[in-house]
């Protein structure tokens, strides 16, 4: 048995028993420039004898349209919900509420509303909650005022 055997024996059975090499999946989302990048592939590797028909074309533009409107409109949506969780927290100041907490029921003054990564927390106490967990809402008492005798 010569090198050259040797080697060639090596090499086929790497072959066959490749290693496994990590591949990467890239992004999980398809954008604009990765569909006009398909359809432009799609064009020039087409059949000139056959070319892709207009209806399919304007198909396929037409779904890739309605999928950029459905998510800018998603996004639209999120943007509008946050806006109206930190408007409907500003409701709570200055008003007596209770929150639910795992140890239990924490009830006093909202005296502040603050921001943590972009959700509107009540203060209450010195100490921030979630609006969500308000299960009792009363108006702050108002003092009353005898009359001078």
């Amino acid at each position: 048995m010569d090198i050259s055997s040797i080697t060639s024996a090596k090499a086929s059975a790497n072959f066959l028993n490749p290693e496994p090499v990590p591949r990467s999946t890239g992004d999980k989302s398809l954008d604009v420039n990765d569909f006009l990048k398909l359809i432009t592939v799609q064009l020039t590797s087409q059949d000139p004898m056959k070319p892709m028909e207009d209806t399919q074309f304007i198909s396929q533009m037409a779904n890739f349209t309605s999928l950029e409107q459905m998510r800018t409109l998603s996004k639209n949506f999120e943007s509008f919900s946050s806006e109206q969780r930190i408007s409907s927290a500003q409701d709570y100041l200055g008003k007596i509420v209770s929150v639910s907490t795992p140890t239990g029921e924490v009830s006093g003054e909202v005296s502040s509303i603050t921001l943590a990564d972009g959700l509107p927390k009540i203060t209450i106490g010195g100490k921030n909650y979630d609006p969500a967990t308000v299960t009792k809402i009363l108006p702050k008492p108002t003092p009353v005022t005898l009359p001078k005798l």
